[in-house]
């Protein structure tokens, strides 16, 4: 799954920069030439260049810095990449997305998430599920075809379901019920429609 964060967290890096440069032509009331365009992108590249969360792509962002340097057409380069990304991320399968939504509620939220295993207790604040359960709601394809159940032990499920489905990805949770006995709620991750081309 390496490949999977290396594209979210690249992908995020073309964006943020895009943005951060577009946002400043926007502002400025005379054309911005191609050499104070490289010139706002080395500086925007060297500040995230030091972000832990972009060890994984600093050679990538260092390669970036170099070109600009040399003059090439930084933004140019930094289109072609994010379309890209943006091609390689529509490849992803339901599966992936979990991935990526699971990831993201442990690095920003802190829920922990596993395969639940009847031989061990479970642990407050965990997301769980099962492999039958995955067999169930996956097809060969990796494509959720039927609702997920999890399970998690807390006190307010509501803040999980916000937060998944704030989260502005692929899926939306409803939360079924919770157990009196061990505060165990059972959540249902659905998959959201995707409107036709």
């Amino acid at each position: 799954m390496s490949k999977l964060k290396y594209h979210q967290i690249f992908t995020n890096l073309t964006t943020l920069a895009l943005l951060h440069l577009y946002s400043h032509m926007d502002m400025s009331v005379r054309f911005v030439p191609i050499k104070k365009r490289n010139e706002l992108l080395v500086k925007f590249l060297k500040k995230q260049m030091g972000l832990p969360c972009n060890a994984i792509i600093k050679k990538d962002i260092k390669v970036l810095i170099a070109q600009a340097r040399k003059g090439n057409n930084i933004e140019k380069k930094l289109g072609e990449l994010h379309k890209v990304n943006c091609q390689y991320g529509e490849k992803f399968t339901d599966a992936d997305h979990l991935f990526i939504l699971l990831t993201y509620l442990y690095e920003e939220h802190g829920f922990e998430s596993t395969l639940d295993n009847p031989d061990i207790e479970r642990e407050s604040g965990v997301i769980y599920t099962d492999n039958e359960l995955i067999d169930t709601s996956f097809n060969e394809q990796h494509i959720l075809t039927k609702p997920l159940p999890l399970f998690i032990m807390m006190d307010e499920p509501s803040r999980l379901v916000d937060i998944i489905n704030g989260h502005g990805g692929m899926f939306v949770v409803e939360h079924l019920s919770t157990s009196l006995d061990d505060r165990c709620a059972t959540l249902l991750l659905h998959k959201l429609p995707t409107p036709e081309n």
